[in-house]
């Protein structure tokens, strides 16, 4: 998960005074999967923030009315204290530093008060800056348009980073713009320039964004029936290869730092972007947003229960894309656990938007892999723009965040899985 950095506390609490459900919800994924989901610290409000070690207030964040980000942020040591305290035991990070206000000082302030304050044990990774290829105007206006360029960009980084404390890891990038629209601004272009020369950059994170409704005219083009659609999630995707493949090459991890609706396998991690309120793609709502709408999950959380038992078990999980039998309404994946198949995900990604059409299904013979004897635990809704009755394996989140309910496994003994329209399965040899 990636958690707006103005959101933080929203979603953590306050120091000695956790967020109860959030905790929750997470604490559910650990117990099932055995780790909690990494929590990035960041986007754009990272850019707009700063270190005050003595401040009373964990974070303080000031906003324009009807704005969903803040305008500005700062955070005093007490923020390390709920990052050490207030998630499972599990919980990782990557934490965010200052580019966009183009003052090093900031960043070795705030990096200064992460090497005093946080447990270094819980990061994944330290970020300098956040989608630099939006920095200028009329993004943001962080930078010149006549000069702010990937040469630039680089060569800004690695002044900073040989300045940043040696011996960190660094996730690098966070590049906003697909590689098809991008030009110079691409993870393959930073590498060719050398960032990866630089032995604190360990990772490398591309943000992707499908779409959004930032215009009117971008907004009438987001609709469901599209990111339902398998095949286009596919071909969206593998424009990223190439990045993906560049970090390989050098031994980088890659990491997919921030996308919203859809994502593929691709990569080896990616990152679904949190906040408050109108942001539509957020697990979950961690506070109260008035009297009629205290804090919920959204039906996005039960896509981090599936993939938490995807992996539950494994040593070594790995992920493949069962390519040649998917269609555009029918996703396969084969789970292996190091070089033995252990499972298949199998979703069916026809849409169904209604209570009461009849709700196409589709038979899938697993036997040739799993044999005939299998279980298997169901993802499913009332419909595909359901935002209640969704059930994991007949179970659901309650208002505390736990999971109620008892657990139902289902077995057949034909091999063959019937999948309704928008559901999803995860299917196993019963013995």
């Amino acid at each position: 998960m990636s958690i707006e950095f103005c959101y933080t506390v929203d979603f953590l609490g306050q120091p000695d005074s956790p967020n109860l459900f959030s905790q929750q919800l997470l604490q559910n994924i650990e117990d099932i999967s055995g780790t909690s989901p990494v929590l990035r610290i960041g986007g754009n409000t990272q850019d707009l923030a700063q270190y005050c070690e003595n401040c009373l207030q964990a974070m303080n964040s000031t906003y324009r009315p009807g704005s969903t980000e803040a305008i500005n942020v700062t955070f005093s040591k007490s923020l390390f204290k709920i990052l050490n305290e207030n998630g499972p035991s599990s919980q990782e990070y990557v934490f965010g530093l200052n580019l966009g206000r183009n003052n090093v000082e900031i960043a070795k302030a705030e990096l200064a008060g992460a090497l005093a304050y946080l447990n270094q044990s819980k990061l994944i990774a330290y970020e300098l800056g956040n989608e630099p290829d939006h920095y200028v105007w009329p993004i943001v206006n962080y930078r010149s348009p006549a000069t702010w360029d990937m040469l630039a960009y680089v060569k800004q980084t690695m002044e900073w980073l040989s300045q940043l404390s040696a011996g960190q890891r660094f996730q690098y990038g966070s590049i906003a713009t697909s590689p098809t629209l991008a030009g110079d601004w691409t993870m393959v272009q930073a590498i060719k320039l050398g960032i990866h020369k630089l032995d604190t950059v360990k990772i490398i994170s591309s943000h992707a964004y499908p779409g959004h409704v930032c215009t009117p005219e971008f907004a009438a083009l987001v609709k469901l029936e599209n990111y339902v659609n398998h095949l286009n999630t596919v071909q969206y995707f593998s424009a990223y290869i190439g990045e993906i493949d560049a970090a390989k090459s050098v031994g980088l991890t890659y990491h997919m730092g921030e996308t919203n609706s859809a994502h593929a396998t691709a990569g080896t991690g990616l990152f679904f972007h949190n906040g408050v309120g109108d942001f539509f793609y957020s697990m979950w709502e961690p506070v109260a947003l008035n009297d009629s709408a205290p804090a919920h999950i959204n039906p996005q959380y039960y896509s981090m229960l599936l993939l938490a038992d995807v992996v539950a078990d494994l040593d070594s999980p790995r992920v493949y894309r069962v390519s040649h039998l998917d269609t555009y309404d029918l996703a396969h994946y084969a789970i292996y656990d190091g070089f033995v198949l252990q499972k298949l995900v199998l979703l069916n990604m026809h849409y169904h938007n209604s209570t009461t059409e009849t709700r196409p299904p589709k038979s899938i013979n697993v036997a040739p892999v799993l044999g005939k004897d299998i279980k298997m635990k169901r993802l499913t809704a009332p419909n595909i723009i359901a935002k209640t009755g969704v059930t994991w394996g007949m179970q659901a989140v309650d208002e505390t965040g736990k999971i109620a309910g008892e657990e139902v496994i289902e077995t057949r003994s034909d091999g063959v899985v019937i999948l309704f329209a928008s559901e999803a399965v995860i299917v196993e040899k019963s013995s």
